[in-house]
């Protein structure tokens, strides 16, 4: 199964269901499942992302979580992949292949890079795993290891959708 790491809190936000695009500066041809990890690290300015940006910390009060208290270092769960769109700068994107920040949700747009000429990857049926799964992750997108892979759970609750 393919990976994708991320940092702390953006990993966590795609898993509680708030995040239905991860931002990159590159598009892939993967479609499918994705399993999302957490990666280990710490920046200094994540954390003051997760301490200062009103939307993310409140969502992660909600839940009850810190930048100190998100998991790291492990696969939080996996989601499906289920295409590509480019990052437009007009009020409305023009065909389904793109999207426009000023369509998408706050907390969408507090939670990505939507730099025109990047990549919106779009993500759905997220299962979280109950307990994180404990893997070293890697750049780019990578193969779970299969002594990883069998500790998955066989069967992960999908997250509802939010209110809109």
């Amino acid at each position: 199964m393919k990976a994708l790491s991320l940092l702390q809190p953006w990993a966590t936000l795609i898993m509680l269901g708030y995040k239905e695009y991860e931002t990159r500066s590159w598009a892939t041809q993967h479609r499918g499942t994705l399993a999302i990890a957490a990666s280990a690290g710490k920046p200094a300015w994540a954390r003051e992302v997760c301490e200062t940006d009103p939307i993310i910390r409140g969502i992660l009060a909600q839940h009850g979580l810190t930048f100190d208290t998100l998991p790291r270092g492990s696969v939080l769960g996996v989601v499906q992949l289920t295409g590509m769109k480019r990052i437009v700068s007009v009020q409305h994107a023009n065909c389904p292949d793109e999207v426009a920040p000023s369509q998408l949700k706050p907390v969408e747009v507090a939670a990505g890079d939507y730099t025109p000429g990047r990549w919106a990857w779009a993500l759905s049926h997220v299962h979280a795993f109950a307990t994180p799964v404990p893997c070293k992750g890697a750049l780019s997108l990578w193969q779970v290891p299969p002594e990883v892979e069998e500790q998955f759970p066989l069967s992960s609750s999908p997250i509802p959708p939010l209110p809109q």
